[in-house]
């Protein structure tokens, strides 16, 4: 996969690219067995230690490289070329620890030498008490990516703080050690992400291990004084920034789902003798999906203008609705793609079998819907009362 992508630090962008390729390429070869244990395996886990994504995303005060997004989402489209599941994982691992860089700095260093990752799930289903110094949260929590191999989640739930009109979203950090883990995730995609569930009973979390996300929304920076600022997301809205592996990952698994079905179709031979890549069928599929993945990438660069840009405010809808496209191209490529090259390409572990249903599974995350998506954009559109957070 060639890119083609100016960024200020071409040394740092390669070695990027070449982390993504070491973890793709090993999660590739792994991939029928993490379908079977619903997890990506502990080596691949390692390797994304080794290479220290978890750390790509943290304030310069970490020894992070402080890179762009274009560097950032290149890097996950480069895992996902190989493994959707890796670049889940390695979106992940890296995007949470844009957490800790909202909380005060000792517990910056407390989460960042632990060595240990970083989860999150932040549908609002948390039971909280406010009790003195911090917190009492309960809940059970679905979808929970990566956290066998998490030291830290971070758990949504709504306060109401003292004085406030209406409650707000809070992010509440816990060590996994006071959860529980349920193993069961048996999904038709994203197998190896293994996002399975977690139950927190009565778990105390100080009040300086908890973010209030609405007030993030409202305003990137931190709360607290001398910050990195030139950190990533204190100069960006923070929820589309947040978002931005989804598409990203999913143009690198059309691009490979795309190559796939080039090279199986330049080897088909019909039952008549014809060379399927001498037909029109073919020719026509390979070039209309050929530009909707050319718009799907496009759409990508948009994206991150947008976030980047500093003389325009761009309301959330729109990053939802671009999203969702870019996220819709995909899966259609892949989807064209199985439907073309015929029952060969549903044999388990084919590439373009296990593309398909990856994507099908992104396309149904909570950020990604596009039924969801194109109705908050049309609304806004048209001056209609709408909320979304990015």
């Amino acid at each position: 996969m060639t890119v083609t992508v100016k960024v200020k630090d071409q040394d740092i962008y390669e070695q990027l690219l070449e982390s993504a390729r070491r973890i793709g390429k090993a999660a590739e070869a792994e991939s029928l067995q993490a379908d079977l244990n619903s997890t990506l395996s502990e080596n691949i886990i390692n390797i994304i230690r080794e290479e220290e994504i978890n750390k790509l995303i943290l304030p310069k005060q970490f020894g992070g490289p402080q890179i762009n997004f274009t560097m950032f989402a290149d890097m996950v489209r480069e895992v996902g070329y190989y493994n959707l599941s890796a670049a889940w994982l390695t979106y992940f691992f890296s995007l949470h620890n844009a957490w800790v860089a909202y909380l005060p700095e000792h517990r910056q260093h407390e989460i960042v030498k632990s060595g240990g990752l970083l989860a999150d799930i932040f549908a609002p289903v948390g039971n909280i008490q406010k009790v003195d110094g911090g917190f009492l949260i309960s809940a059970k929590y679905n979808y929970v990516s990566g956290i066998n191999y998490s030291g830290w989640v971070g758990l949504g739930a709504l306060y109401q703080a003292e004085g406030a009109s209406n409650p707000s979203m809070h992010g509440f950090i816990v060590n996994t050690k006071d959860i529980k883990i349920i193993e069961n995730w048996n999904s038709l995609g994203l197998r190896g992400s293994g996002s399975n569930s977690i139950v927190v009973e009565n778990v105390f979390v100080p009040d300086d291990m908890v973010i209030n996300l609405q007030k993030m929304a409202e305003s990137p920076r931190p709360a607290h004084e001398n910050y990195d600022s030139d950190y990533l997301y204190y100069h960006v809205p923070f929820h589309p920034a947040f978002f931005v592996g989804f598409p990203a990952m999913s143009i690198g698994a059309a691009e490979r789902a795309l190559y796939e079905f080039k090279q199986s179709t330049k080897g088909r031979v019909r039952f008549n003798g014809e060379e399927e890549m001498a037909s029109p069928r073919s020719q026509r599929v390979l070039a209309t999906l050929t530009l909707k993945l050319k718009s799907a990438k496009s759409l990508m660069k948009t994206y991150i203008e947008m976030l980047e840009s500093k003389d325009e405010v761009f309301h959330p809808s729109e990053y939802k609705a671009i999203r969702a496209e870019i996220i819709q191209n995909c899966v259609d490529i892949s989807v064209k793609c199985v439907l073309t090259l015929g029952a060969s390409a549903l044999i388990k572990g084919h590439p373009v079998e296990m593309i398909t249903r990856d994507l099908i599974a992104i396309g149904t995350h909570v950020t990604s819907l596009y039924e969801d998506a194109i109705d908050v954009y049309g609304k806004y559109l048209f001056d209609h009362p709408v909320f979304v957070m990015g």
